[in-house]
């Protein structure tokens, strides 16, 4: 599947209190170093947040063992692919990249084509496969894309 169209998954994104989670699972350092470095290279807006910053951003490290090094589990790094679309980055562990956005932000086509080329450009970086799904909840996946095949793929019968 090239696309995804919006009336093929516009019920994923009616809003019901949860976010949605983008996982990149059975990954090392490496691949969270190319993702990291292939968001700095879109030019997207971005703010990072360590475990003491608290709600004031701070500068981020440029490598990702440093942050992980620092954070502890609680640093985040929030980006805009778009000006009304946060997608926000959390370093929870090195095996497995998580982000999660706001489905109230996914309002229709434009919106979801920002959410499919941020899944292309993380999952070529990683050279992993990039699930979409419900909050904290990957056997809920509705779309995946495997960059091995250079395939996004509705998941659903």
């Amino acid at each position: 599947m090239g696309s995804l169209r919006w009336a093929d998954v516009e019920e994923d994104f009616q809003p019901d209190g949860a976010l949605r989670d983008i996982y990149i699972e059975g990954t090392g350092e490496e691949d969270w170093q190319r993702v990291v470095d292939v968001v700095w290279t879109m030019n997207w807006p971005t703010r990072y947040f360590d475990a003491n910053s608290g709600s004031e951003p701070v500068s981020m490290p440029r490598a990702v063992g440093a942050i992980f090094a620092a954070c502890a589990g609680m640093c985040s790094w929030e980006i805009k692919p778009a000006r009304a679309i946060t997608i926000n980055c959390h370093f929870f562990a090195v095996d497995e990249i998580e982000f999660d956005l706001n489905p109230s932000e996914i309002i229709g086509q434009p919106e979801l084509d920002v959410v499919v080329d941020f899944l292309r450009a993380i999952g070529d970086a990683a050279r992993k496969p990039v699930i979409l799904c419900h909050e904290n909840a990957p056997d809920t996946t509705f779309v995946s894309y495997d960059p091995r095949e250079r395939h996004l793929r509705l998941a659903r019968p």
